[in-house]
C-alpha cells in the first residue's frame, strides 16, 4: 500500500507542476508566487519535494 501512496503523490506533483507551468503572471500574482518561485518549483523532478 505504501508504494501506491508514493506513486499517487508523484502523480499529483507532476500534474500540479504542469498546471503551475501554464499559469499567467496575473494568476501567479493571485496565489502569491513570483516567476522565480514558479521556475524553482517547475524545475524539480516529480519525486523531489516535501512529502505530505
Amino acid at each position: 500500500m505504501r508504494l501506491l501512496h508514493r506513486l499517487a503523490l508523484w502523480h499529483r506533483r507532476a500534474l500540479s507542476r504542469a498546471r503551475l507551468a501554464r499559469l499567467g503572471a496575473e494568476a501567479l500574482d493571485d496565489i502569491g508566487l513570483s516567476e522565480a518561485d514558479r521556475r524553482a518549483e517547475c524545475g524539480l523532478w516529480f519525486w523531489q519535494g516535501k512529502d505530505r
